[in-house]
């Protein structure tokens, strides 16, 4: 005979059963999310990752890339801009960040400007070059973050 869970456990059963929903109710809107609005691959000039829990890594290769897009819910991403040469005209990344981070890596002879809004925090890990000209940046990057963090590392070719 089967006896009936402990009342400690019936009354949280509601809550966990709920918050399980709305974390695979979250889940599956990223999917349909990522699916509708990612665009390009590592080789392409524009790329743009939608993504909520789990983590992303993409390295761009493409010389000529312009535009870097990730929009993140509950999830982490690395950023790895170390493999292609210094642009002409700069690359803008955009970052916009919900209870996540990311980790953005440039070379260390790169100059990088950016402008952070919201809550939390945004910095270079002190060899990083940052520069308050936006026009004369290799990197731009535009980040709004809710509870969220972003880093910006140099890193060798």
């Amino acid at each position: 005979m089967r006896r009936p869970p402990a009342p400690v456990l019936r009354k949280l059963r509601p809550w966990i059963i709920g918050w399980i929903a709305v974390q695979a109710s979250v889940a599956a809107l990223g999917r349909l999310a990522a699916w509708r609005k990612d665009e390009g691959d590592e080789s392409s000039t524009s790329i743009r990752r939608v993504l909520t829990h789990g983590g992303l890594e993409l390295h761009p290769r493409n010389p000529g890339l312009s535009r870097l897009r990730v929009d993140m819910a509950m999830a982490g991403a690395e950023i790895d801009l170390t493999g292609i040469p210094q642009p002409d005209q700069g690359i803008d990344l955009t970052l916009r960040v919900l209870m996540g981070g990311a980790a953005v890596q440039v070379p260390a002879d790169w100059r990088v400007w950016w402008r952070f809004r919201g809550v939390g925090g945004m910095g270079g890990d002190g060899v990083v070059q940052r520069t308050h000209d936006e026009h004369a940046a290799d990197v731009r990057i535009h980040a709004i973050a809710v509870f969220g963090g972003i880093g910006i590392e140099a890193g060798g070719r």
